[in-house]
């Protein structure tokens, strides 16, 4: 398994369908957000969304012998990464959630400085899984979210 960075947030087919599927229980997508990926979608049926995407954010396509089997973000949000995952249908309960979310880690680099963050909404059809891969992974469940490192501060010290 492999990860390929993207310098922009992309949406594809695929990835709409997941979306159409699951959404609004496991993303907490509302349904205009999700028709608005479809306008976005076009003709195309893919775009790269410049208006929601940040240099320090990492943006990864999951693959398996060079094919999409889903994707994984690290957002920066201030003082800590979201970190958001989807493995799409067809390719879920091979481990390859867990494997991406530990590469992405090491990848990004994002524990060096930041906390890690997810959240799993109490509706999802995949917080079973998500617990697991998260567990897996040395995240430790908060109160409404998984966390795992912590933030580095770091003070000046004047002569």
């Amino acid at each position: 398994m492999d990860l390929k960075r993207r310098t922009l947030r992309h949406v594809d087919q695929i990835e709409f369908e997941h979306f159409l599927k699951y959404g609004e229980q496991a993303y907490g997508l509302t349904r205009q957000e999700i028709q608005g990926y479809d306008h976005e979608l076009g003709v195309e049926r893919a775009f790269d969304s410049v208006e929601h995407s940040y240099s320090e954010d990492f943006y990864y396509d999951i693959l398996v012998d060079d094919q999409l089997v889903g994707r994984i973000l690290l957002l920066k949000m201030g003082h800590y990464f979201q970190l958001d995952l989807m493995i799409f249908d067809s390719f879920s309960g091979r481990g390859y959630g867990t494997q991406a979310v530990q590469l992405a880690l090491q990848e990004s680099g994002a524990l060096d400085i930041y906390e890690v963050r997810a959240r799993v909404l109490p509706t999802s059809p995949h917080k079973e899984i998500a617990y697991h891969i998260l567990t897996t992974n040395g995240f430790v469940q908060q109160e409404h979210y998984f966390s795992k490192g912590r933030r580095k501060r770091y003070s000046l010290q004047r002569p």
